[in-house]
């Protein structure tokens, strides 16, 4: 027994002296626990039993038993109710159990499948898919069969017989506490009181049959029986099963339980007929088919001891593929069996099958070609036709067409299916103008005054923000996230500009009935939900959808953002399929004569299939002067606000419109800001950033090579060289360009003649600063701070006013000036490399940025380094020079 417990603990010590120690301590235990058992159990048997005036314990000798649960005989069977103090905290039978079946510790779930049969693979070979056999996953989640006997629950009508145990418990002018075993005869023992026969007894009527008879010796007492572990009954299982061998079920098992003990039949084995024999005779015949499709259980007999359980092969076979809920194997009563009987296994006829056509595949070994194919319907006739071994039938789905329906999409209210009627025209599916306001207009409006709770958990990683901010697209509208576009419209009719079609509207009818694409892509993926500011936890979905409202209400507070998008009335168009030479046909109307006008010659007729799309000036852009483009004007002009641009406008036009300039007006420093620019300067930017990268490990190891002398020096040189290059890639990173266009205007410009006629877009930003009275010096200085602007006062006056500091590179120095251009010093260099930026002169509102220096490396330094390695070059070189004069 100590080598089976070494096997059984293999895992958990690997080393062999410990396992040893720990099996053989293990049966030390058990031994003794046993040993106690035996000695305090007569005749199987444990407790006291006590009369008032009476103390002692009365010992009988009795078979130690447990042979019956596959234990040797000899060894102590300690289980149930009779367990000890150590038995009750570790099961020694179930250690013995599984030390003896290693295999019964592992689940049938977490078992290998096994191996496909040949009718398996002939299917797979057919149809590219591997069939399982119907029935199978029942016997994979069946019960472990090392489960204690003890926790099967007794049934009401259970006999007592042979080998069950009795739990005896009574008070009054008695105390007991007892538990005993009926022994062969049918006799349940009890110290100083009797034995008593309860063979036959039913559950339900075993504590009154006690109660009986113990009331002919005492009187004025209570009692209560119940029973502990039952016997066990040894039955045999043969023929093609998972798991054929002997099996000790619990005496109240049956047919049933022994087929599932046994993992039921082999790939190979039926399903249909399973034999129970005893004394040579068949009692029953189950067919599991029945269990599990009607719950039938009137052949599933009680096993008795001796009974042994046979599986037959498996008989005739068919398969069932294609639109039903259970494709699967499955195993005819008969040779052969009509379609509707083999489709009751299944579930029954699914609704979703095309009634109008099955296919059938056979084999007849009788012809030259042995597979053939059948067609047939599913009806009455065809549902009674007869399948035999080796068929495969394959139900084909219905068709999605759709006979009676006319799809309206796009820019809409209710993008949906509406049913077709004789002589339908395009007003009856847009009767008025409310059928073409989409849910997103009425969701914006409800916003504006709406209170957002900005989460925390709303922005991080979100790319449509920045800084906190939304970005916004080229029409100055928030960025909207790929997944939310509606992918059904990316397919059909114009492609891209069918795509946009659905977008704006198909978004709202996805926020509103709560099933986005992301919350679907939530799902599947399983992201877990996160907490915010609230306390309340908030899917993926549910964030992105409150970060999409909190964008479309700063933006509607920051920038100039029609509510509605509008219609274009000029075209859309209707798709229909030509059913004769199956080609699109693309019938392009005028949606505004049809619906706002009554145009019949655009009141076009429709057809059944057709799909009618409807698109807004997003979608396909329509000529400017149709356009609604909004832009916004700021600061010191005699009217700000938010203007509709006409045609032909440009900044002369709008601010000349806007009623001009004031006298703080600051045109030198206008600012005027465009979406388009700003992307293209995030892409710039992205570049420069990666090309630095690129430079920087270039010259990092340009530098290892040529330090290879020096290794200390040059890993010290080239760490602080790193360490300064990311910093820097780090400042680049959290530059968020602006989109601002310099005008390139003089620092003396003051009247309207003298701005470029620069033609305006939707979403432009002008901003007119007043006339600022300072100068910010900013980067590597003291004092990093605002002077006041002097006339003709020069950059190097205003640095010296900052005082540069130790780490300073006035060489690399620049000017940010008020209208958004840049001087560098390395473009204001004189004949002698003297630098002319600090003679230049700063105009009000101007920035001076002293950067750092990144090479720390004197030049005096450099010099001594560059000559210590000439001098060991002509060195070397005389050395070689000598030993060749030397030969």
């Amino acid at each position: 027994m100590a080598d089976t417990l070494m096997t059984v603990f293999r895992p958990r010590f690997p080393a062999a002296p410990g396992r040893r120690l720990f099996a053989h301590l293990l049966c030390g235990l058990a031994l003794a626990a046993g040993l106690a058992h035996a000695a305090d159990d007569p005749q199987n048997g444990s407790g006291s039993f006590g009369t008032p005036g009476y103390s002692g314990s009365t010992q009988q000798g009795g078979a130690l038993q447990g042979q019956g649960q596959g234990l040797p005989l000899g060894m102590p069977s300690i289980t149930g109710g009779s367990r000890s103090s150590i038995g009750s905290a570790f099961d020694f039978r179930d250690l013995y159990r599984q030390s003896t079946r290693p295999e019964l510790t592992v689940r049938r779930t977490d078992l290998p499948p096994p191996k496909p049969g040949e009718f398996q693979k002939f299917v797979e070979g057919a149809t590219g898919r591997l069939l399982p056999l119907f029935g199978t996953s029942f016997f994979a989640d069946a019960t472990d069969p090392s489960t204690p006997l003890d926790n099967v629950p007794v049934s009401a009508d259970y006999t007592v017989g042979p080998g069950d145990e009795v739990l005896i418990r009574a008070w009054g002018s008695i105390d007991v506490d007892y538990r005993s075993t009926v022994d062969r005869n049918g006799l349940l023992n009890l110290p100083k009181v009797g034995s008593f026969n309860v063979t036959g007894v039913k559950a339900a009527d075993l504590e009154k049959h006690l109660r009986t008879q113990i009331g002919r010796l005492y009187t004025n007492f209570d009692l209560s029986a119940s029973l502990g572990q039952l016997r066990g009954v040894k039955v045999f299982v043969v023929g093609p099963a998972q798991q054929p061998g002997v099996f000790t079920l619990a005496s109240q098992s049956t047919l049933l339980s022994a087929v599932v003990m046994a993992g039921g039949p082999a790939p190979n084995g039926s399903m249909r007929k399973v034999l129970l024999r005893r004394d040579g005779k068949v009692i029953s015949e189950l067919d599991i088919y029945e269990f599990l499709v009607q719950g039938d259980k009137s052949k599933d007999v009680q096993l008795v001891a001796g009974d042994v359980v046979v599986f037959q092969p498996a008989g005739a076979r068919v398969a069932l593929n294609g639109a039903l809920d259970t494709p699967a194997i499955y195993e005819l009563k008969t040779p052969q069996e009509p379609v509707r009987e083999v489709l009751r296994y299944a579930g029954g006829t699914p609704a979703l099958a095309n009634p109008n056509r099955a296919q059938l595949e056979r084999i007849d070994v009788a012809q030259r070609a042995a597979r053939f194919v059948e067609e047939f319907k599913l009806d009455g006739a065809g549902l009674q036709k007869q399948l035999r071994d080796g068929d495969v039938l394959t139900l084909l789905p219905i068709s999605p067409q759709f006979a009676n329906a006319v799809t309206l999409r796009g820019h809409v209210a209710q993008p949906l299916r509406y049913p077709f009627t004789p002589g339908m025209r395009i007003r009856d599916l847009i009767p008025d103008r409310d059928a073409l306001i989409s849910p997103d207009f009425y969701r914006r409006k409800n916003l504006l005054v709406q209170i957002v709770d900005e989460d925390v958990d709303l922005r991080p990683n979100d790319t449509r923000y920045r800084n906190g901010r939304p970005v916004l697209d080229a029409n100055n509208r928030p960025v909207q996230s790929g997944p939310r576009m509606n992918e059904a419209n990316s397919g059909g009719l114009a492609g891209t500009a069918g795509a946009a079609a659905g977008g704006a509207n198909n978004n709202a009818s996805n926020r509103n009935d709560g099933t986005s694409g992301n919350a679907r892509d939530d799902q599947a993926a399983g992201n877990a939900p996160s907490m915010d500011n609230s306390g309340m936890q908030r899917s993926r979905a549910e964030r992105q959808r409150r970060a999409d409202d909190l964008a479309i209400v700063a933006a509607s507070k920051r920038a100039p953002t029609p509510l509605f998008d509008e219609l274009n009335w000029d075209y859309a168009v209707i798709e229909r399929l030509d059913t004769r030479t199956l080609s699109t046909q693309v019938i392009p109307f005028n949606l505004g004569k049809a619906v706002l006008q009554g145009d019949d010659a655009s009141n076009v007729e429709l057809m059944a299939g057709d799909v009618v799309t409807v698109y807004s000036q997003k979608d396909i852009r329509v000529p400017v002067s149709r356009q609604t483009r909004l832009v916004s004007l700021e600061g010191e002009v005699s009217s700000p606000g938010v203007y509709q641009l006409q045609p032909g406008d440009t900044l002369q036009s709008l601010i000349a419109r806007a009623g001009g300039f004031t006298p703080q007006a600051y045109l030198y420093g206008l600012e005027f800001s465009r979406e388009e620019t700003r992307l293209r300067q995030r892409e710039n930017l992205t570049a420069a950033i990666a090309r630095l990268e690129a430079l920087s490990a270039v010259q990092a190891a340009r530098d290892a090579a040529n330090r290879r002398d020096d290794a200390q020096g040059a890993a010290t040189t080239a760490a602080v060289s790193n360490a300064a290059t990311q910093a820097q890639l780090g400042r680049l990173r959290n530059v968020q360009p602006n989109g601002r266009i310099a005008l390139e205007l003089s620092a003396e410009a003051s009247t309207l003649a003298e701005l470029p006629a620069v033609p305006l877009e939707a979403g432009d930003r002008i901003t007119v600063p007043a006339r600022p009275g300072f100068v910010t010096v900013a980067g590597a200085v003291v004092n990093s701070n605002a002077f006041l602007w002097k006339p003709g006062r020069t950059a190097g006056e205003y640095l010296k006013l900052a005082g540069a500091d130790e780490a300073a590179e006035p060489a690399n120095m620049f000017i940010l000036r008020a209208d958004g251009t840049v001087s560098h010093a390395n473009d204001n260099r004189g004949f002698w490399g003297r630098n002319k930026l600090e003679s230049q002169v700063m105009q009000p509102g101007d920035a001076l940025i002293v950067p750092n220096q990144l090479d720390f490396e004197t030049w005096g330094r450099a010099f001594v380094r560059n000559m210590k390695d000439f001098a060991q070059i002509f060195t070397g070189f005389g050395l070689g020079l000598a030993a060749i004069h030397s030969l």
